[in-house]
């Protein structure tokens, strides 16, 4: 038998068990992140972060927007991402409690499950972390000495925020009544108007403003809802200030012109990218259910040098904060550019 023939037995045999001398590398995680609705800047924002963090791990990564900010439509979103296999899905759920189930049966098929932005119901949902992006006191704080600053201890004032369903915001509004009990009582809330989307809260507002004239401050609680009331109130040429969550790239000419004196922020591409680092790790294994924080190492590109840093996270009941809230201003808003 020739020496050629046993060369080719080799290699066939090589061949079949996928290479003697250079194993299969294991499949790349995939990480898919579902956001609330197609075409919000908050969350493109995090989406790019997600992205940036899967390139730098070498992760897949996965972007699901749906149209249309329902829960049914989310709910849809989660089931085909558990058919299609995902190792985590990394979600900022439009409400905790209706959501919860579909998150549930995701982690009974093996995914992992990763909240951020917005909590679900942690007991039903199953959900390991909730990455988020600040504490709610010190949310409520800055939104609340924001519009002292503007509009006074003693204005009347009116909320612009997102359906009842937005948990979050729920909850803002609720410590925001207790805080303005505690620090200006003679502070007034005379409206909320909660809306589906940015053209319905530039409507909102100007029927809140002439429902009630007296309004002098207004806080909307998204970076779209804060750009739209902040532009209803230009339109209507009084003095009046608006205040809430938002993005400096945004709401940078509002606060130039003065009608938003001061904002509440965080930034959303640090969340995303935060949140998928926290996908990773707990893919992996390496973020224990004890754990107090999460490390891990963050490029940044300063001039034509890369450089490395290792950043900490802190971890108390199984949830994750980015960090504490920005106070934006005019004299800061340039600073940023997200």
């Amino acid at each position: 038998m020739s020496a050629r023939f046993h060369v080719g037995v080799w290699v066939a045999v090589c061949a079949l068990l996928g290479g003697c001398d250079r194993p299969t590398p294991p499949p790349a995680l995939r990480v898919a992140m579902v956001v609330k609705v197609k075409g919000d800047a908050y969350f493109a924002a995090c989406a790019r972060g997600g992205q940036e963090a899967a390139k730098e791990l070498g992760v897949q990564f996965f972007l699901e927007a749906p149209m249309d900010a329902s829960v049914e439509e989310q709910i849809g979103v989660v089931d085909g991402l558990v058919t299609r296999r995902m190792d985590a899905i990394v979600i900022a759920p439009h409400e905790a409690k209706a959501l919860a189930p579909a998150l549930k049966r995701a982690r009974e098929n093996g995914v992992h499950v990763i909240t951020f932005d917005t909590d679900a119901d942690p007991k039903r949902s199953g959900r390991e972390w909730f990455v988020k992006p600040a504490s709610d006191e010190a949310v409520v704080r800055g939104l609340v000495d924001s519009l002292v600053s503007s509009a006074g201890p003693k204005a009347q004032i009116a909320i612009i925020a997102s359906t009842s369903a937005a948990t979050r915001q729920q909850l803002w509004i609720q410590k925001m009544r207790e805080y303005i009990g505690k620090t200006c009582p003679m502070m007034q809330l005379k409206d909320i108007q909660r809306c589906e989307d940015a053209k319905a809260a530039y409507t909102a507002t100007q029927q809140v403003l002439s429902k009630n004239p007296e309004v002098t401050g207004i806080v909307a609680l998204t970076p779209d809802l804060l750009v739209s009331a902040a532009e209803a109130v230009k339109s209507g040429g009084q003095r009046r200030f608006v205040t809430g969550i938002g993005l400096p790239n945004s709401a940078r000419p509002l606060v130039k012109a003065g009608i938003v004196p001061a904002f509440v922020a965080w930034n959303p591409t640090d969340l995303g990218y935060l949140a998928v680092q926290v996908a990773a790790q707990t893919i992996k294994g390496d973020l224990r259910e004890d754990a107090s924080e999460i490390s891990f190492n963050q490029t940044e590109i300063v001039g034509s040098q890369t450089r490395a840093e290792t950043v900490n996270k802190p971890i108390k009941n199984r949830e994750i904060l980015l960090g504490e809230p920005m106070i934006i201003t005019a004299e800061k808003v340039d600073q940023f550019n997200f």
